[in-house]
């Protein structure tokens, strides 16, 4: 594939570490160009994910994962000094934790934030667990999700979701997310090969759909029912 088809697929990293392989005085330009979008956006400076023996879980028919049970847990707590020694306990383990144990608390912060719609204080949560955690699917989808969802720019979005699919290349979530993102781009640039591939996404996710996940695969083909109207209306 050439950078302009990983491009236009939102493979950014893919596009960025060609390009840098560029040696051709035609395509130089481009590359350049390219790797200069891409650092805009700090692609160079992701962490690296190693993916030896990460367990990603699949997205259960609720839409939840088992990343964000301790959420659930610390929400349904009523007490007010109970719930301040949880989220002291919370805080604590992003100290002193292994990094396993700072990455799950810098998410469970990221959605507590997220519930209480501070959503600069949640990405930058996800984004912590991230760095403490590469190789967790659910870390680098739920921040692109979560960047496209309020107000982040496309390309900051996809870089996290293309990690996602890159880590688990079977979950539904992360590629609607991506075609999500893909359909935005194509509206705002107007730019056909964005919405190519995001249809292309959006069949893939609908066949990563499990039985159980109904829920999901009802957004999936909704968008792909509406897909024109997001770029025509």
């Amino acid at each position: 594939m050439s950078m302009d088809d990983y491009f236009y697929n939102g493979e950014l990293m893919k596009c960025y570490e060609l390009a840098k392989q560029v040696t051709s005085e035609e395509e130089k330009a481009r590359a350049q160009k390219y790797m200069a979008l891409f650092e805009q956006y700090d692609l160079d400076r992701y962490p690296k994910p190693t993916a030896h023996g990460e367990v990603q879980h699949a997205e259960r028919a609720d839409e939840s994962y088992p990343e964000s049970d301790l959420v659930v847990e610390i929400r349904a707590i009523e007490e007010e000094e109970a719930f301040a020694k949880r989220i002291q306990q919370l805080e604590e383990a992003a100290k002193t934790g292994t990094p396993s144990d700072r990455a799950q608390s810098f998410f469970t912060q990221g959605e507590l934030f997220l519930f209480a719609h501070h959503y600069n204080e949640s990405v930058h949560c996800f984004q912590q667990a991230v760095k403490e955690n590469p190789n967790k699917a659910v870390y680098w989808g739920i921040t692109g999700q979560t960047m496209h969802r309020f107000g982040w720019m496309p390309f900051d979005a996809l870089g996290y979701l293309e990690q996602a699919i890159q880590l688990d290349p079977i979950n539904p979530r992360w590629k609607w997310n991506k075609a999500l993102v893909l359909i935005q781009l194509a509206k705002d640039l107007q730019m056909a090969p964005f919405m190519a591939n995001a249809a292309l996404a959006l069949e893939d996710a609908l066949a990563s759909c499990g039985e159980q996940q109904r829920s999901l695969k009802d957004a999936i083909q909704n968008t792909m029912d509406t897909m024109d109207s997001y770029v025509f209306s």
